[in-house]
């Protein structure tokens, strides 16, 4: 996560939005976390991602690299189809002059295959420095593994609408693959109804930030008050991060922004920041696996609840 990106966007903050709770509920999980999601998996995918070998996954770098064909490899084992005409690379052009990738994927809607929901994170982080591998488990490792998740619970249950997930590159460079996905899209950005980002999510209660700006995915996402099935606490998100003009408005901090700022709804699913952020102590260990869990299963649920909002969706569009 790049949260020091707030003070140059702090102006796309809404205007004149009336206050609202900010301990909202999402749908509720009427199944065990560990029934929406495989537990196992999500800690391997981190683990994978966020292990030495990664190098930290700085843009650019082969640790980047091999992080990329990662991303393409477990797409490839969850189904998903390339994007782009020729697969499922973006070639990303990095400030400094190296090149990065961005990998995304798709998977094509049963009921409106001419509208979609775009699903993002970003898998790099910082890379080695002075010596110390930052590993970045929650930024983003977590992210990645609780799309994949997304896209294996797709697998099983069809989408309604055309989903396209994006593994973004050079996130903590300045948003720089999602802002090339946004300016050279797989998808007409007049056909995506909303921009799900996922960044840093293991760790915490988990935010919904968006809905200030686009009041209806906020309506879609706490749907009505129930109670889980066989008394499993439900999966809730809070509401919040996307007023004001300081660092805890996020409307600017993760990747988001470069299709905010083109128009696209977004909603923004993410942690507050904790003691290894941005550190070489972000380490998978530092994740308990349940609460992963649960704030994965929150999210399926969250991307379910807006794939069967179509109504809603393209109103707000």
């Amino acid at each position: 996560m790049n949260r020091t990106a707030w003070m140059a966007l702090a102006l796309l903050a809404a205007a004149g939005c009336q206050p609202r709770p900010v301990a909202e509920s999402a749908p509720a999980v009427a199944e065990g976390p560990e029934r929406v999601v495989e537990p196992s998996q999500l800690m391997a995918d981190v683990e994978a991602l966020a292990s030495d070998g990664m190098e930290g996954r700085g843009a650019g770098t082969a640790g980047g690299l091999r992080a990329a064909d990662f991303v393409e490899r477990r797409f490839r084992e969850v189904g998903l189809e390339g994007a782009f005409s020729g697969g499922f690379r973006q070639r990303v052009p990095l400030r400094d002059g190296g090149e990065g990738v961005n990998v995304v994927g798709r998977v094509t809607g049963t009921a409106h295959p001419g509208h979609v929901l775009l699903i993002t994170a970003h898998f790099d982080h910082l890379g080695v420095r002075d010596g110390q591998v930052y590993n970045g488990a929650d930024d983003n490792a977590s992210g990645v593994a609780a799309m994949l998740a997304v896209a294996e619970r797709l697998r099983e249950r069809p989408p309604a609408h055309t989903v396209v997930f994006a593994g973004l590159d050079a996130e903590e460079q300045g948003l720089v693959g999602a802002r090339v996905l946004a300016e050279a899209p797989p998808v007409p950005l007049a056909d995506v109804l909303v921009v799900v980002n996922l960044d840093m999510v293991s760790r915490g209660p988990l935010w919904a930030a968006g809905t200030a700006h686009y009041p209806h995915l906020g309506a879609v996402l706490a749907g009505p008050p129930a109670t889980a099935a066989g008394g499993t606490p439900r999966a809730e998100v809070q509401f919040g991060h996307d007023q004001g003009t300081g660092p805890d408005n996020w409307t600017g901090a993760s990747d988001h922004v470069a299709f905010h700022r083109r128009g696209v709804p977004f909603v923004y699913l993410g942690v507050e920041d904790h003691a290894d952020y941005h550190r070489p102590t972000d380490d998978p260990e530092q994740i308990d696996p349940a609460v992963f869990a649960t704030a994965a299963a929150a999210i399926v649920r969250a991307v379910e609840a807006l794939d069967g909002s179509h109504a809603a969706l393209a109103a707000g569009r």
